[in-house]
């Protein structure tokens, strides 16, 4: 354990370092220290898959397939700093799609952890349905423009949806035990970034100072998801 306490503590780190000297005009140091924080963040989640043996079952290896495509989609959405308004919405839809996939990874990893619970998986995927249509007849009350990023925001919508409410129901029919408890809290704080940061790329005139409790959750939210596997 003394290990993953090492990997954690260093994660958590290098995560600070790159939220505080986080800024779109150092865009170099920006996606270098971004990319050394998320894979931090993947190596201490594959250390704590093997030490517990999880990396041999189904769920295991796909929680840490999803934190690989969190890792792909950090660096596409990292080229935003490079001030390419041409290629905007070209960004922001492979990165939606890398963390749609992460998703994906996180659902089906869940509905094995949850033994394929038939009514767990109906209920989490009809309020991921139900959480698309909110997102998107929201835009106006909100002021937000998917504009080209609009069918991939709403596919990414409803992974992200049905992922959170899969947390819960894993974590009520696991018990509340200690890893199902700690992937139902990434998944909120995961939820939680998103909003935010739906508001830095699709509100005009968003402010820069949006981007630190958007990335304060979101690394809080896939150091915890990676933590889970510990416990495993």
């Amino acid at each position: 354990m003394t290990v993953f306490y090492i990997l954690l503590a260093i994660a958590i780190v290098l995560s600070a370092v790159f939220i505080s000297v986080n800024s779109p005009n150092r865009p170099i140091l920006s996606i270098t220290l971004k990319g050394l924080a998320s894979i931090s963040i993947l190596l201490m989640g594959v250390y704590a898959a093997f030490h517990t043996g999880i990396i041999g079952t189904t769920a295991g290896f796909l929680l840490l397939v999803g934190l690989g495509f969190c890792v792909l989609g950090d660096v596409v959405l990292a080229l935003m700093d490079f001030n390419l308004p041409e290629k905007k919405y070209n960004i922001i839809n492979c990165g939606e799609m890398s963390f749609f996939l992460a998703q994906i990874a996180f659902i089906v990893a869940m509905a094995f952890l949850m033994d394929g619970n038939a009514l767990g998986i109906s209920i989490s995927c009809l309020f991921g349905i139900i959480m698309v249509g909110v997102i998107y007849l929201m835009q106006k009350p909100l002021k937000l423009d998917y504009s080209k990023s609009t069918a991939m925001t709403l596919i990414y919508t409803f992974g992200l949806s049905t992922s959170l409410a899969m947390s819960l129901a894993n974590a009520i029919i696991a018990g509340f035990n200690t890893m199902s408890i700690i992937l139902f809290v990434g998944l909120i704080l995961f939820f939680l970034s998103d909003l935010i940061l739906s508001n830095i790329y699709f509100k005009e005139n968003s402010k820069h100072s949006l981007y630190y409790p958007n990335l304060i959750l979101y690394y809080s939210a896939i150091i915890l998801i990676a933590a889970s596997l510990i416990c495993g």
